[in-house]
């Protein structure tokens, strides 16, 4: 199946969305990590962002691109036909493109039948693969939305009383911090 200009626009507005969608997520965290830093220690604090999402993604290519590749090889193995030469198969089950470039060298049924065997072993991969990642990212942002959820932005922190305080720490009153130190 030729790719048309449709599909190609379609795939640019995709990576557009998310493009912007992870830019909007790295300037919030990193203003975040680095707003929480003291002035001496921004620089660290920038590199251990840096460091931490570099790692991450590194991390998440590498688990889902196995997964997927594990889902990849399992539904070749299973729906490819067994009329395909056993080297042909062997190229198909280690990728799509070591299989598209089989379909030369096989007649036109056979490799036809490679093709749509790899392509939709190909595909299931891809949505199992993007399912886990939107389930994945839909958790973390519940988990931010009850973990930030008494987060103010901008405004005054919150404040309480000393019955409030956590673990039996007393807190500073106003008056009390406006008060000159006694000794």
């Amino acid at each position: 199946m030729p790719i048309t200009t449709s599909s190609l626009t379609l795939v640019v507005a995709g990576w557009t969305i998310i493009s912007l969608g992870f830019g909007l997520t790295f300037t919030i965290n990193t203003d975040l990590v680095i707003g929480s830093a003291s002035p001496e220690r921004a620089g660290a604090a920038s590199a251990i962002t840096e460091t931490g999402a570099e790692l991450g993604g590194a991390l998440g290519i590498a688990v889902l691109g196995s997964l997927g590749m594990a889902v990849y090889r399992s539904r070749v193995t299973a729906t490819l036909p067994s009329d395909i030469p056993t080297a042909a198969a062997a190229a198909a089950q280690d990728t799509l493109g070591a299989a598209t470039a089989q379909v030369a060298q096989l007649p036109a049924a056979m490799s036809a039948a490679l093709l749509e065997v790899t392509r939709a072993a190909f595909t299931q991969g891809l949505q199992l693969l993007s399912l886990i990642a939107a389930v994945v990212m839909a958790g973390l942002v519940l988990l931010a939305l009850v973990m930030l959820r008494d987060a103010t932005l901008g405004g005054d922190p919150p404040t309480h009383t000393n019955e409030e305080a956590p673990h039996g720490a007393a807190l500073v009153t106003p008056e009390a911090a406006e008060a000159p130190l006694r000794i």
